[in-house]
């Protein structure tokens, strides 16, 4: 039976060759190395992965729009997922992953903005979401360099 792993440079074989070196190309070939498979990571752009996309915010319940329930809700199972997979990380890598659950903070400048909030507000309560609504002020204490024009959030 022919042998279907792929060739590799030293002249032995891979079982797998995953393409990309972002977070999924990353976790793909960690987690076959972990199942004893042989896995190469062909990247033609080190380091320039969509990681840094979303400057690594796992934040489903800020991005939910009002068309968009079946990806929320996989957005929320994957969140669901992440402490126990960031903890099995960090203790193989030995580094701490900066893992926090501080939440998101939406703000509003204007009176438009704070319509727009307040319509969002009411909508992911529709979802079951927890939404808390705050005053300009008690925005700037979460982040005090937001500017004084903050209405609310």
């Amino acid at each position: 039976m022919p042998h279907s792993a792929a060739p590799s440079a030293t002249g032995g074989f891979h079982d797998l060759v995953v393409v990309g070196g972002g977070i999924a190309g990353l976790t793909t070939a960690w987690r076959a190395a972990r199942r004893g498979l042989r896995a190469v990571v062909a990247d033609p752009a080190p380091g320039s992965g969509a990681s840094h996309a979303a400057a690594g915010m796992l934040a489903p319940v800020s991005e939910v729009t009002y068309t968009e329930e079946p990806l929320l809700r996989l957005g929320l199972a994957s969140l669901e997922r992440w402490p126990a997979f960031a903890a099995e990380l960090a203790a193989e890598s030995g580094h701490d992953l900066d893992y926090r659950t501080d939440g998101t903070l939406e703000v509003a400048f204007d009176s438009d903005d704070l319509a727009a909030l307040d319509a969002l507000a009411d909508f992911m309560g529709t979802l079951g979401l927890a939404v808390e609504r705050l005053t300009g002020r008690e925005c700037r204490r979460l982040e005090p360099m937001l500017a004084p024009a903050v209405r609310g959030g």
